[in-house]
């Protein structure tokens, strides 16, 4: 461990109380989208929360989502241990159990914490962007303690660990479709009716509202869930071939005062020996770039990518 205090008693300690903390905040901000946003404005959301929101409607709201919720992850919860890797159980589990608790702590003590936004139909698309953001820095948060949200991610993996081909996302995936497809069509054949048009005919248009918020909420959420995850420190990666890489550096280095990187390569066709020059920027740092091949060698080849986040000296110091 590249950590010196991490083997110590007082590493280990501070690492689980980091952990804590992310799951404390991750089980909260999965409670408040489900009661205060998702359940008001009846649309769903994939895993086992979904479930438990899809037993609670057609049940007409006669047992709690936070007791539906516990009940349906406790032999996940049991399963985990099994399965999975120790501390990923445990804070797994911590965080089920979290959301359940602070479930029913809204429904005991705030029962009207629930958010219907004016404008009839068409603004519960802003719910489902404000269940979103909740639920996708929830999940960062939680693999960030070392965990998961637990329900459908535990259900992934074992499903994974039994058929060793599979890919754990679309598992989830499948899944996710299968819960919110299964929500619509079980919910309006017990309680909400169909959706008629004026003329008496089936509405298909309101009759797909919930599984469009359901899947436009999902894309929100990953998407939040891969910035806070993945930092907001993204840049643009060139790699450029030239046959002129001290000029190419030279300007490189005076105009955008960044480092750069030579590598030998070789063109395959023509066997000829060129330089590949490696350069991250920041996206504003880009049109300069571009004029600077232009202006110092016009017949340079160059390939360029979004990265994610960088680390390091020249751009941000942040934990790795």
């Amino acid at each position: 461990n590249i950590d010196p205090n991490a083997g110590t008693t007082k590493g280990v300690i501070s690492a689980w109380l980091h952990s804590v903390v992310y799951v404390l905040v991750s089980s909260l901000l999965i409670a408040i989208a489900v009661y205060a946003f998702i359940e008001p404005n009846e649309f769903t959301i994939g895993g086992i929360t979904g479930i438990a929101l899809t037993i609670f409607d057609s049940t007409r709201e006669k047992v709690a989502i936070s007791v539906l919720s516990f009940c349906l992850n406790v032999p996940l919860i049991v399963l985990s241990f099994f399965f999975v890797k120790r501390k990923f159980a445990i804070l797994s589990s911590l965080n089920i159990l979290l959301q359940s608790f602070w479930m029913f702590i809204m429904e005991e003590a705030f029962p009207n914490f629930q958010v219907v936004f004016p404008g009839g139909e068409a603004a519960k698309i802003f719910a489902a962007v404000a269940a979103a953001l909740c639920i996708g820095a929830a999940l960062a948060l939680a693999f960030k303690s070392g965990g998961s949200t637990g329900g459908g991610d535990i259900l992934a993996v074992i499903f994974q660990k039994k058929f060793k081909a599979t890919s754990i996302a679309w598992v989830l995936f499948a899944m996710n479709c299968t819960i919110i497809v299964g929500y619509v069509v079980i919910t309006h054949m017990t309680v909400f009716p169909l959706p008629k048009t004026d003329a008496g005919k089936i509405d298909y248009g309101m009759l797909l509202l919930p599984i469009v918020l359901s899947a436009f909420e999902q894309y929100i959420e990953s998407r939040t869930n891969e910035a806070i995850t993945n930092g907001f420190q993204s840049a643009t990666e060139f790699r450029i071939i030239t046959d002129k890489p001290e000029e190419m550096s030279a300007a490189l280095m005076k105009e955008l005062s960044r480092g750069v990187t030579a590598l030998p390569a070789t063109g395959m066709y023509t066997k000829k020996g060129h330089t590949m020059i490696l350069c991250v920027v920041s996206r504003r740092q880009v049109p300069t770039l571009k004029k600077v091949m232009k202006q110092v060698d016009p017949e340079s080849f160059a390939v360029m990518a979004k990265v994610s986040q960088v680390l390091g000296l020249g751009f941000y110091s942040t934990e790795m």
